[in-house]
């Protein structure tokens, strides 16, 4: 009974001082008070959380870093480079796209080929070298320098560049001619051949540090700036080679017709060759029973050794 008393008697009092008290002033207080014991609690399980997210973000790093690992390719062991300036180029992917890579170099305006060169100076031979120094620690094992063009007078046994590309047998010499038709040139100064005097300078200025004095007898090749290097045979010189090389072409005030040409008559030799070269047509191709080149075998035989 006696507690009973006690009850009612706190519970009027505090009856009492609640009826004195304006409730809406509580609101604010009972609010910041909501608010510190929401974020005292959630800070009791921050470090838990943090065991909980973070290693899956590490997986996904890990995962991302290994499938760039996984997805870097080498490069290919067969690259063309074609040198573009105002040909239809509707023949490289239906023909050349699904059997070997290749790359263009235009120098033209087309907005639509990826790599320009601003200056239309030096022919084939400046396209070639651009792609040397942009690729040089990066190169493939063997590289077709071509025009932009699939035939031509130039183009001879086979008189189709898709032909040429599919039937040769690419890795098997340092340098290979892409086409059969012959030209001859010398280098001398004090002559009334141009183009003698030219080849003379361009050797003379940035070919001889590398390669020697010129040949003394001229040389003997084939026409026309399109053939096949291999890696190795590329390397054997410095970077720095083949940019003064491009400088050189550039800054000349001899025509591109004059300089490119030159490189025309030295690209062998750079590329390791003798002065006077000359291949048997089904020593380079891949030949049927008949001596005829044939892309049939050729292909065949690609698709075994990969």
């Amino acid at each position: 009974m006696l507690l009973v008393m006690k009850i009612t008697f706190y519970f009027e009092i505090f009856q009492e001082f609640v009826s004195t008290i304006d409730l809406r002033r509580l609101i604010p207080m009972v609010c910041l008070v909501s608010f510190i014991l929401l974020f005292s609690t959630l800070g009791q399980y921050q470090n838990q959380l943090a065991h909980l997210i973070l290693p899956s973000i590490r997986d996904n790093q890990s995962l991302n870093t290994n499938a760039t690992i996984q997805t870097t390719k080498p490069p290919p062991t067969r690259m063309i480079v074609v040198s573009h300036f105002n040909e239809d180029l509707d023949w490289l992917p239906i023909f050349i796209g699904e059997q070997i890579p290749y790359i263009v170099y235009t120098r033209s305006s087309d907005s639509l080929v990826r790599h320009g060169i601003k200056l239309n100076k030096g022919r084939e031979a400046v396209a070639y070298l651009r792609y040397i120094v942009d690729n040089y620690e990066n190169l493939p094992s063997s590289i077709a320098f071509i025009h932009a063009h699939r035939t031509s007078w130039h183009q001879q046994n086979p008189s189709d560049i898709v032909v040429a590309l599919r039937a040769i047998r690419w890795h098997k010499y340092a340098y290979m001619p892409l086409t059969s038709a012959r030209t001859q040139a010398i280098f001398k100064l004090n002559t009334p051949d141009r183009q003698a005097t030219v080849n003379f300078e361009v050797w003379r200025d940035v070919l001889q540090k590398e390669l020697g004095p010129p040949p003394a007898n001229g040389v003997q090749t084939y026409c026309c700036a399109s053939f096949i290097a291999k890696k190795e045979a590329i390397l054997a010189h410095p970077k720095a080679f083949y940019a003064k090389i491009i400088d050189y072409l550039v800054a000349s005030s001899h025509s591109d017709q004059l300089t490119g040409r030159t490189l025309e008559y030295t690209w062998h030799i750079i590329f390791g060759q003798p002065a006077n070269i000359k291949y048997e047509t089904c020593d380079i191709f891949v030949c049927d029973s008949t001596n005829k080149i044939s892309v049939e075998i050729a292909d065949k035989s690609s698709a075994v050794k990969n």
